[in-house]
């Protein structure tokens, strides 16, 4: 009885089979696949993390600065608060309440305290207008 060998005798030196085309090889890569990125599930997950985290860290930031922006004591100019009597006007309040001031910055900072348009103002109209030292 004659025994069967169980591998084919090779005739020259091991080979090893030859990788698929669509493998890189160590040394090279395709033509086909040249700068293209392929990334799993975890590896996006790790990309988005990586990314966010500068933006997270800027937004705590700002949130810190807006905190303390509101906590600062501030002072507040000093006001009192003017009924506008018959004949009056914006001008002649400003020359009244701060004499040795300029009338028109006077004028101007009645107007952003109260909110008011170049609509004149009326008897009765009760007015928050800033103390001046006499």
């Amino acid at each position: 009885m004659a025994i069967a060998a169980p591998f084919p005798a090779a005739a020259g030196a091991f080979r090893r089979p030859a990788a698929p085309a669509t493998q890189r090889s160590l040394h090279g890569s395709s033509s086909s696949q040249s700068g293209s990125w392929r990334l799993t599930r975890r590896g996006r997950v790790v990309v988005g993390v990586i990314l966010s985290v500068p933006f997270a860290a800027a937004l705590m930031l700002v949130g810190s600065v807006q905190a303390d922006a509101g906590t600062s004591p501030v002072s507040a100019p000093a006001t009192s608060v003017v009924v506008v009597q018959p004949g009056e006007s914006l001008w002649g309040l400003a020359q009244e309440i701060a004499p040795g001031a300029d009338p028109r910055e006077v004028v101007t900072s009645i107007r952003e305290l109260n909110g008011l348009t170049d609509a004149p103002v009326v008897p009765g109209q009760s007015l928050v207008v800033p103390s001046f030292d006499r």
